[in-house]
């Protein structure tokens, strides 16, 4: 019967856990954000809440399966920044997921606009520009949408 120094088991270990990281990696971050019916306008309804202004509205609908409608804004703060809010509403969790996989699927600057992608229920809110100040005030109001 042969023993086991430390040294490989703690390389048997290491194998383990390097094998078994993007198992956990991706259990954990599936599912961050569960398909629910969300009321109202999410955006709209941050950037009141934090004083935000809404310089304009207009409709829009992407073209992708699955999609129902939502709005383009352009929200400015007090400092004249300005940024573009688009909305989209999806019909079901697998168009809605969809439309993510596709936008990440994109390499940026080849057909792929850079900006945040945020999920919210049945919402998808795509910002430009991803490093804005008035993005960082809304996103703690738009988490609070998160959980149903």
């Amino acid at each position: 019967m042969s023993t086991y120094t430390r040294l490989e088991i703690g390389l048997f270990l290491l194998v383990i856990m390097v094998v078994l990281m993007p198992f956990v990696l991706i259990m954990g971050i599936a599912n961050a954000s569960p398909y629910h019916q969300v009321s109202g306008e999410p955006v709209n309804e941050a950037a009141q809440a934090t004083g935000i202004t809404v310089a304009s509205v207009r409709d829009s609908t992407w073209n992708l399966p699955g999609a129902q409608g939502g709005k383009t804004y352009v929200l400015t703060d007090n400092t004249g920044e300005t940024i573009s809010v688009s909305t989209q509403s999806f019909d079901n969790a697998e168009s809605r997921d969809a439309a993510v996989r596709l936008h990440y699927a994109q390499q940026v600057g080849r057909s792929k606009p850079v900006g945040s992608l945020v999920v919210i229920g049945q919402h998808l809110i795509y910002v430009t520009p991803a490093n804005s100040n008035i993005l960082e005030r809304l996103a703690p109001i738009l988490k609070q949408k998160i959980s149903p």
